[in-house]
Formats: structure tokens, sequence, C-alpha cells
């Protein structure tokens, strides 16, 4: 009697799958989007209700009863992949005026975090 299964099953990773396909992490797509969207802030006028909002602080916020903690503020992840990229807030602020400047370091960072 002749097996049903006469391949050789192999378990593919999904790193494997992504580095064949060009396919990047989820994490960096969200990531380049999210500082993408920094550099539009940016370049807002400071009047503009998005552009406070970058610097307003939470004080007095207390998370509720069973509430994860893992649900940081989200400036705080975006100074965090500012500081993957190895650049300051100010720098930021700077860097954004130039579309074309921000632009080229995000995909530069995204791309080195991919391959």
């Amino acid at each position: 009697m002749k097996s049903v299964r006469s391949h050789v099953e192999r378990k593919v990773r999904n790193e494997e799958i992504m580095r064949k396909t060009g396919l990047w992490k989820l994490e960096l797509i969200i990531k380049e989007r999210r500082l993408r969207w920094l550099g539009h802030v940016l370049r807002m006028e400071d009047s503009r209700i998005p552009c406070q909002a970058t610097q307003w602080e939470l004080t007095g916020y207390k998370r509720k009863p069973r509430r994860p903690r893992k649900n940081c503020h989200r400036m705080d992840i975006i100074r965090r992949d500012l500081k993957d990229m190895d650049i300051t807030w100010d720098e930021a602020e700077e860097l954004a005026t130039d579309r074309a400047e921000w632009r080229q370091r995000v995909a530069q960072c995204t791309h080195l975090g991919a391959g």
C-alpha cells in the first residue's frame, strides 16, 4: 500500500518566506508610516492642534484597574522610533522641513531593519 504523503513535509520559517518574497515585517511597515506621519505633523504650523498635541504631557493620569501597562503614550513610541534612527526630537523637527530628506531617512531606517 502506497503512502498518501509521499513528499517530505518541511516547516518554512516566516523570515525565509519574507526574504524570498521581499516582504517586510509588519512592525517595520507600521514604524515607517508612524514616522512619515510625524514628518507630516512636524511640517504643520505650530497653531495646528496635531502639532500642539506632540508637546502634550499626560499628568495625573492613572490607568484603570486591569488595564495593561504596555499601552504607553503614542509619543513615547515615536520618541523610541527616533532614538532607533539616532536623531533627537529637535533634529527631527529640522529634518522634517525638507520632505525629501525626511522620507529618505525614514526609508533608510526601515530598510536597514528589514535586512
